[in-house]
């Protein structure tokens, strides 16, 4: 994140991008899950709440250390990435078909309805969870983009993690955060002595992005086994996650000093000669052999986690995908999954003697309730300079995932892990989710999947 001002905004560079990625995509035509579908999606790994404890969630708490670009904690959280990788392969290649558990509810009677409800979602787990028969999946296709740039303390050296689900699919829908965290300078040194690494303050850097990190990881683990069913081939649009290196700038936020690692990755994936026999959805021109044609929508996570975001749609050519999950919070938010809920109903659990929260849990209750959700028709101040950047000059499609305002927390030395909701984390890992398993048409496979609106 730029660290001379809270909101740093272009203005005027996101109008005059606008143009340029308007001619590069249409909108895509997604389909709607059902209740049924929702819950099955927030079964197929249970996400609950305590997987994004910045205390001691499997997913979350390895980030909770100062991981500054160059340093041996920024490789600890490389290795923990690729550790959780490659446990994730070694049940996909061997083509486990595990079942997750079917959400009980035991607070209400058992009705025929009900019965009925649990036994439509069994049939989803029967149906779409299993891989092909005597089939193993396909694992996660790993690369490692290693380099060395120049920064203001010397020559760094910094490592993307790139994770795709099948790499001979010719088109990915990307999703992407940064891992590494900002450089804090000491305080009893001159900056003659500064060394931009080891002597960091101890910036934990929750928001930023621990919390849009560990989504990425539950995204992998959740749709897997969806990623490798019977009905996908290599003519499907595939799942691609990308961790970048080097996101945050050292001293000053410049051209120079930020974004080291997605400057790096979209210059080769820019060079990268690949064949092609069709061209990502809405793209214009026919075969090509620039890598980054394939990236139907580019979707970048940044400081999320703290409750009460606002995000509203930064590039019209993609206010289709802002629009759609808006849809799908609301779709999450009358069948009961929605984040703010379960924050609510915890609370509630809390102190249940304050009148209230009893009324605030009446009103969610409320079927008809319009949920506030994270994402807001707000008009936006512009766009947040990140690691789309490099991707938006050369025309890729964005889909800008950043609350504005930012995090009161954004880039303070206080323990910003007080700031993390894991109600709400579990509410995002649902959205992205769901966003996919529909973009992807995991659940509902169409005969016209390519189909634009």
């Amino acid at each position: 994140m730029p660290s001379t001002m809270l909101t740093a905004m272009l203005t005027l560079f996101a109008a005059s991008s606008l143009s340029l990625a308007s001619a590069s995509i249409s909108a895509r035509a997604m389909q709607s899950s059902s209740v049924a579908d929702l819950e099955l999606i927030s079964a197929l790994e249970p996400s609950d709440p305590s997987r994004f404890d910045p205390a001691n969630g499997p997913l979350l708490a390895p980030f909770m250390i100062p991981r500054v670009s160059g340093t041996a904690n920024n490789t600890i959280i490389q290795n923990f990435i690729l550790d959780y990788f490659s446990k994730l392969n070694q049940t996909s290649l061997a083509g486990d078909s595990h079942k997750a558990p079917i959400p009980e509810k035991h607070d209400k009677p058992i009705s025929a309805k009900l019965n009925r409800k649990r036994a439509a979602i069994k049939a989803h787990h029967d149906r779409y969870e299993k891989r092909a028969p005597e089939m193993p999946g396909t694992g996660w296709h790993v690369e490692l983009d290693t380099f060395e740039d120049q920064t203001p303390f010397g020559p760094k050296t910094f490592t993307n993690i790139i994770m795709t689900k099948n790499p001979n699919a010719e088109n990915r829908l990307v999703f992407a955060a940064h891992f590494d965290s900002k450089y804090f300078p000491p305080t009893d040194k001159p900056k003659a002595q500064w060394n931009g690494g080891l002597d960091t303050l101890p910036f934990i850097a929750a928001t930023d992005s621990a919390v849009p990190c560990a989504i990425l990881l539950d995204l992998a683990s959740s749709l897997d086994t969806l990623l490798d069913g019977p009905h996908r081939t290599d003519q499907d649009t595939t799942l691609q996650l990308v961790f970048f290196d080097g996101e945050e700038a050292f001293l000053d936020w410049t051209d120079k000093d930020s974004t080291y690692g997605s400057r790096h990755l979209a210059q080769k994936w820019q060079q990268r000669q690949v064949h092609r026999t069709r061209t990502a959805t809405g793209r214009n021109g026919g075969s090509t052999a620039n890598y980054l044609e394939g990236i139907e929508l580019f979707v970048l996570l940044d400081l999320l986690g703290a409750e009460k975001p606002q995000v509203p749609s930064y590039f019209s050519a993609t206010q289709w995908a802002h629009r759609h999950t808006v849809s799908i919070e609301q779709r999450l938010w009358e069948a009961g999954l929605h984040g703010v809920q379960a924050l609510a109903k915890t609370r509630q659990g809390e102190d249940k003697a304050h009148d209230d929260d009893a009324d605030d849990m009446d009103a969610l209750e409320g079927e008809n309730h319009v949920v506030e959700g994270f994402m807001t028709g707000n008009h936006p101040w512009g766009g947040v300079e990140d690691d789309h950047i490099p991707f938006l000059n050369r025309g890729v499609p964005i889909f800008h995932v950043i609350p504005v305002p930012f995090p009161h927390v954004w880039h303070t030395l206080k323990d910003d892990a007080t700031a993390i909701s894991k109600e709400v984390v579990t509410g995002w890992a649902n959205i992205f989710r769901t966003f996919t398993v529909e973009y992807l048409s995991l659940l509902q496979p169409r005969q016209h999947k390519r189909d634009e609106l």
